[in-house]
């Protein structure tokens, strides 16, 4: 037996009060209905979400990944893409391409980059 349903997503910019977009959605999953409370599966699908759009959005939109066709290094540039996310935001910012722009007018730093002693 399957759980499925519908999930209503919201969008609107920083700062504004009103929603910029409203859709519904339909989902499915291999999940069991039994064991699970509506509360405990909005949750997961959260959960999800948070994953989708903090790793793999901003894969293919700041990285453009969908259109490059290294299939047979994609492994590699993966795990090289994430370590710059990684770094990017424990670095402090929000937005990867604004992190991206600031370090790339300090050439000065270098390698003291990957270290903890970093000073931006």
């Amino acid at each position: 037996m399957q759980l499925g349903g519908r999930i209503r997503r919201s969008r609107r910019h920083l700062g504004e009060e009103e929603w910029a977009s409203q859709k519904t959605h339909g989902w499915v999953s291999s999940l069991s209905p039994a064991p699970h409370r509506a509360e405990h599966v909005a949750q997961l699908l959260r959960d999800h979400w948070t994953i989708e759009n903090g790793v793999f959005r901003v894969r293919d939109v700041s990285y453009d990944e969908d259109r490059l066709h290294g299939r047979q290094i994609g492994y590699g540039l993966s795990v090289v893409r994430n370590v710059a996310i990684n770094l990017i935001r424990g670095a402090g910012y929000l937005y990867i391409p604004d992190g991206w722009r600031d370090i790339v007018c300090r050439p000065d730093q270098g390698l003291s980059f990957l270290s903890e002693e970093l000073i931006l």
